[in-house]
C-alpha cells in the first residue's frame, strides 16, 4: 500500500470500484447460471413433451388400424 494519504486514497478508491466492478461480474454470472438451469429445465420439458406426442399418435395410430379394420 502507498505511504502518502493521496496514494492511499487512490488506492481505496481503486479498490472500492475494483470490488464493484467483481461484485456485478458475480451477480450476472448467477444470472447466467440460473438462466442456463431453467433452459435445460425448459429442453428437458419439451423432449417429454415429444415423447408423449409420439406415444399419442402411436396410440391413435393403432386405434385408427382397429377401427378401419371393425369397419370392413
Amino acid at each position: 500500500m502507498p505511504e502518502d494519504p493521496i496514494s492511499q486514497e487512490m488506492a481505496r478508491i481503486l479498490n472500492e470500484k475494483l470490488q464493484r466492478v467483481i461484485d456485478r461480474q458475480t451477480e450476472h454470472t448467477i444470472a447466467l447460471a440460473n438462466h442456463t438451469a431453467s433452459l435445460d429445465r425448459l429442453e428437458k420439458g419439451q423432449e417429454e413433451l415429444k415423447k408423449g406426442q409420439d406415444e399419442l399418435r402411436a396410440l391413435l395410430q393403432q386405434l385408427v388400424k382397429r377401427n378401419g379394420t371393425d369397419a370392413d
